[in-house]
């Protein structure tokens, strides 16, 4: 399953269904560059060259990058330029309700985690957005945001089969 969600408008973060960019931080056009222009350098114990950890004010973030293009790395990846995003995890600090994010998770598919008895991911590939949801307070507990459908031919061959 991808990983990455929404916008929020909670603790002054915005909430958007419709759209996979987090705090202008978009997968497959966004670098590492601009993450760090926007969020700072990654917590000293997460630096690793394609992946790290941020903190905010009002969370915690994870930042998937590419290892470069299907040429460079064809066992896994992205046919984008090395260092671009390819997902954000954003953990809130204070985890709000489904209810109150306003959300149509009708636009969405639903499916309970297999490791989790109480958490419950909804996803819409098509967007590039999910929530992972702890089914018995109603809280959202990650958004993820991933590459929305419409690029699925920039994805290597052997990520393909696997989806």
């Amino acid at each position: 399953m991808h990983v990455l969600f929404l916008i929020l408008m909670i603790s002054g973060t915005v909430f958007c269904q419709s759209t996979n960019v987090w705090r202008g931080i978009t997968p497959l056009k966004s670098t590492r560059e601009d993450v760090e222009r926007i969020l700072g350098k990654p917590v000293p114990l997460s630096i690793a060259r394609h992946a790290g950890w941020y903190e905010t004010k009002d969370g915690k973030v994870f930042v998937l990058y590419s290892t470069g293009p299907c040429n460079v790395n064809h066992e896994h990846g992205w046919n984008i330029p090395e260092l671009t995003v390819i997902s954000i995890s954003y953990y809130p600090n204070t985890s709000p309700r489904l209810a109150d994010i306003k959300i149509d998770v009708s636009k969405f598919d639903k499916d309970p985690d297999p490791g989790s008895l109480n958490i419950v991911s909804y996803v819409n590939e098509a967007a590039g957005i999910g929530l992972d949801v702890d089914s018995t307070e109603d809280t959202v507990r990650t958004f993820l945001y991933f590459p929305e459908s419409k690029y699925d031919r920039l994805m290597c061959k052997n990520i393909k089969a696997e989806k």
